[in-house]
């Protein structure tokens, strides 16, 4: 196989990525999508610790992080009160903002959506705010799993 070498000279040749930049694009490549494992009941002050250094790299001003934060601990909160079974915390960039996905163990639908649209729910307000705050939400279900989800603005 003939491989292309820059000419002598070239400002480009010899050139090798530092092991500061590796760091770099390795971390700029784990904040565009993130995992947090809920099984075991993770503190929530840990998890926002993680979500904030996650999501926050790269982004708007510290202030903006708490609409995240908001969104997140009522979906997490949400998935812990009503199933008992969280599972995961995803988090996801898109053009159009950031995607924040809570999936728990329990299929069928825990006072979610008619809840919010009939204003029959009256424990709290956790989904009402997520409405509030999200370009779009809503509930993803499997004969195994559910996922709740929001999309916020990418300036929240």
């Amino acid at each position: 196989m003939d491989t292309e070498h820059p000419p002598e000279g070239d400002v480009y040749s010899g050139l090798r990525p530092s092991a500061e930049v590796d760091r770099l694009c390795a971390r700029i490549a784990a904040t565009a999508e993130g995992v947090f494992d809920l099984r075991q009941r993770p503190r929530p002050p840990a998890l926002r610790r993680r979500l904030v250094d996650g999501v926050g790299f790269g982004s708007a001003p510290a202030t903006r992080l708490g609409f995240v934060l908001l969104v997140a601990d009522e979906l997490v909160d949400n998935a812990y009160r009503h199933t008992g079974a969280p599972l995961s915390l995803r988090y996801t960039r898109h053009r159009a903002g950031l995607l924040l996905e809570v999936t728990d163990g329990e299929p069928r639908n825990a006072h979610t959506l008619t809840a919010i649209r009939g204003g029959a729910h009256s424990r709290g307000t956790g989904l009402a705010v997520v409405a509030n705050l999200a370009l779009a939400w809503g509930v993803d279900r499997d004969v195994t799993e559910k996922t709740v989800w929001a999309l916020l603005p990418d300036q929240a």
